[in-house]
């Protein structure tokens, strides 16, 4: 038996040897770098890697690096002032006529009003001898210390 199939195979894909081979590391590392500097959103870069002639080449080139330059010194003067730390005071004293001021009033939030304690609480100091007083406008001494005493049996009561 002969093998008559080898002669009937039609390659479909034609390869080129060339295809085959790898690629130099200096072509892949030229093309990656060409491939970012022409996707990249840095200006400048991508116009060096279209340019076509020399001229165009070294143009964008020395553009590149001169803006380069000079946004590095305007970042680097920021930071030299920001880390300086400067500050400027002024104090100044005008005298203006004077403000009126404004009424204010305080509410006492007790629940208990003056002219319906202070009855009570007389009759309570009377009763027990602590005071002998009649007068409505003033507390002594003595009798505040008896508040706390009068407000304790009245909340008891």
């Amino acid at each position: 038996m002969t093998n008559t199939a080898d002669n009937r195979v039609v390659p479909l894909f034609s390869i080129a040897k060339e295809a085959w081979e790898l690629e130099s590391p200096k072509h892949r590392r030229r093309s990656i770098i060409q491939e970012f500097a022409l996707n990249t959103s840095t200006h400048g870069l991508p116009g060096i890697a279209r340019s076509q002639s020399k001229h165009n080449c070294i143009f964008w080139t020395v553009s590149f690096f001169i803006f380069t330059g000079v946004m590095t010194y305007f970042v680097t003067q920021s930071i030299k002032n920001y880390f300086e730390y400067p500050t400027q005071t002024s104090v100044s004293i005008f005298v203006e006529r004077s403000q009126v001021f404004p009424a204010v009033t305080f509410c006492n939030y007790s629940p208990a009003r003056y002219d319906h304690l202070i009855e009570p609480f007389l009759n309570y100091t009377n009763s027990i001898n602590a005071t002998n007083t009649n007068d409505t406008t003033t507390f002594t001494v003595e009798q505040v210390v008896l508040l706390r005493d009068f407000l304790q049996v009245q909340s008891n009561t």
